[in-house]
């Protein structure tokens, strides 16, 4: 007899979830605080139904991976980029972990992530979006429509790394 298939999660995660992202959507005045806990929550709890896939420029991520490798503390800065890619926020390239969270995926202190963060932003990998905040240039890499993309795209510079 074949065993009964249980759910793992709660029927109305989805339906949490999509409530939390339309919260965070919304034009409303949430402080930084709790937008950021918000972002964590879908982070850590919105599992995909199927795997997602981060496009990257190949050529972009070359020149990103060039200009790490030439900056302050190279290997804590590629630790913090690759947790950073592991956490775009589909159709917005928004990365949706706070410093904490890439600190903890990337093996290092909030400090040094932050740090990370501005030299990837200096790099032109990341995007500032305001204090705390970052997107993925989307020259560099994307999850979702790529015509979305595009349209993220035309108003950020290509990255260009000195040879």
């Amino acid at each position: 007899m074949p065993e009964k298939v249980k759910r793992l999660r709660p029927a109305r995660h989805d339906t949490m979830m999509e409530s939390i992202q339309l919260i965070l959507d919304a034009p409303l005045p949430l402080s930084e605080e709790t937008r950021t806990c918000l972002n964590e929550v879908l982070g850590q709890f919105t599992p995909p139904e199927a795997w997602g896939f981060v496009m990257l420029n190949p050529e972009q991520q070359r020149l990103v991976l060039r200009a790490i490798n030439r900056s302050e503390k190279p290997l804590i800065t590629l630790r913090v980029w690759n947790a950073a890619i592991s956490h775009i926020r589909y159709d917005t390239g928004e990365i949706m972990a706070s410093r904490e969270r890439l600190a903890k995926d990337a093996d290092t202190n909030p400090d040094e992530a932050s740090r990370a963060l501005s030299r990837l932003t200096q790099i032109g990998a990341l995007l500032r979006l305001k204090p705390g905040r970052y997107a993925i240039n989307p020259h560099v890499g994307w999850q979702g429509s790529l015509l979305k993309r595009e349209e993220n795209a035309k108003n950020t510079p290509v990255l260009v790394v000195s040879r």
